[in-house]
Parts: C-alpha cells; sequence; structure tokens
C-alpha cells in the first residue's frame, strides 16, 4: 500500500487530481489509515495508471469512467484505438518539429539558392507549387532519413548544406561553367568547410584538402538512393549527375585561399 504522495510521484499526477477523482468515483483510494492518510494498492495504482493514458489521448473524465464501469466494453479494444489516435498525433508533432527545423534552415539560405527561383518553370514541374514550398518539403523529408547522420553531426547544418545542393539542379539548362551556378557551387562549398571546421583535427587542412573533400562528400551523397532520389525529383531526368557536374567543374579549377566562414 502506498500514501497518495506516492503515488503522486510514481505516477506523476497532483494531490488535487486524486481528490477529484475520488469525488466523481473515477478512482477512490483503497483505504484510509486512522491518522486520514489515503492509501493506494497496486491494483489501485494500474488503474490510476490506464486512467493517464486516456487522459492523455484526450478522453474526457467522464468517458474514461464511462469506459472502466461497462461490463461490454472492452478497455483493451479501446486502448488499441487509442494507439491508432497516438500515433496520428506522433506524425503531426514530427511534421510540426520537420516544419520548425525547416523554417530556421530557410532563414539561413544564402542569396545563390534563392537566386534558382528564377529558372523555375513552375507550371511545368511543380504546376500550383512554388520554389519555397518544394524547399520546405525537401528539408522536412531529409531531416528524417537516417542515413543523414553519416555524413554530418550538426543535422541543421547539414540540412543547409544539401538544400544549396539541391537548389543548383534548378539552373539546370544553364551551362555548369556559368558564373551563376558556379557561385551557388561555392557557397555550398563554404557551408561544407563550416562542418568541416567545427572538427578540431580538421581545422589545419589546405584548400585543395577541402576541395577534395567537398567533391567526394558530393559524389558519396548522389550515390546514396535515397538522396540521388530526392535531387532527381526538380526536373525528374539527370538532376543529380548536372548538380555533380557542377561540382566536379569546380572543383577541377582547383581554388585555393577559398573563404572559410
Amino acid at each position: 500500500m502506498k500514501k497518495l504522495s506516492e503515488v503522486c510521484k510514481i505516477v506523476g499526477v497532483t494531490r488535487r487530481t486524486l481528490q477529484e477523482y475520488d469525488k466523481i468515483d473515477l478512482l477512490k483510494p483503497t483505504s484510509k489509515t486512522e491518522s486520514g492518510y489515503w492509501l493506494y494498492d497496486d491494483a489501485a495504482i494500474q488503474k490510476l495508471i490506464v486512467i493517464q493514458i486516456f487522459v492523455e489521448g484526450g478522453y474526457e473524465r467522464k468517458a474514461i469512467k464511462t469506459i472502466l464501469d461497462s461490463p461490454t466494453v472492452d478497455v483493451f479494444d479501446e486502448l488499441d484505438r487509442l494507439i491508432g489516435t497516438l500515433e496520428e498525433r506522433r506524425k503531426r508533432l514530427a511534421g510540426m518539429i520537420n516544419t520548425i527545423k525547416t523554417l530556421k534552415v530557410g532563414k539561413k539560405l544564402l542569396n545563390s539558392t534563392l537566386r534558382a527561383l528564377d529558372n523555375v518553370d513552375i507550371a511545368r514541374v511543380y504546376k500550383d507549387k512554388s520554389f519555397a514550398a518544394t524547399l520546405e518539403d525537401y528539408a522536412a523529408e531529409l531531416s528524417t532519413m537516417d542515413s543523414a547522420e553519416m555524413y554530418s553531426a550538426d543535422e541543421e547544418a547539414f540540412i543547409l548544406l544539401t538544400c544549396e545542393l539541391f537548389s543548383i539542379g534548378y539552373f539546370k539548362g544553364i551551362p555548369e561553367n556559368s558564373k551563376c551556378v558556379q557561385d551557388a557551387v561555392h557557397d555550398a562549398y563554404i557551408s561544407m568547410v563550416k562542418i568541416i571546421l567545427s572538427d578540431d583535427e580538421c581545422s589545419k587542412m589546405t584548400d585543395v584538402e577541402m576541395i577534395d573533400i567537398f567533391l567526394e562528400w558530393v559524389k558519396d551523397l548522389m550515390n546514396d538512393s535515397e538522396f540521388s532520389h530526392l535531387f532527381s525529383r526538380p526536373w525528374r531526368d539527370e538532376c543529380a549527375e548536372y548538380v555533380l557536374r557542377a561540382v566536379e567543374l569546380f572543383c577541377s579549377n582547383k581554388p585555393t585561399n577559398r573563404e572559410k566562414g
């Protein structure tokens, strides 16, 4: 048997909550001591846990009492339905979290990324969908990928970098050596450098070493089935290949003394 104060700590409810449950006959103490302390046995505590599960699921107290008191209602069937409800809620919460992450990324996108908007034929590619909405969808989906963990421990920085790479695909049709395209690649390179420099062991790397890492990194991304699928989505034809060619051209120039942040 446990005292009311102990039950509150175990289940995470307040004294007032238990008093209200007692008042409406939802859950009464198992017994009381001569001093007036309320006591609950294991069965009462288990019932309280079930009650709180329904409360967290959005059930009103009156409905919970009906479920628990009814001889015809299967509590476990009701809990199965609650699981479905909570799964849907989890999906909505995950969507909200991804939206917040996307908004944080969107605030940091570089001008070269946004300039890609000028090259988007919305009617052809996404009908009534804007470039911004497309980029948000991309960032949200990217943040859920397990394979992203192998590329960077800084999730937000990684999403920002891949958004910049993704935007290069919208220049498709413009020669890869065009200034606007190469500027966009350069900005993505700078984003990668900032990620790399967060590692003390990499802080003394030369520009050429950084560029080699950048090229290998992009190649790894394009060879990853999840990422290549996303990169190919804008034009549905060789978008990833176009981005890779633009990056290879940038790296083949072996630029030195590149800005590192």
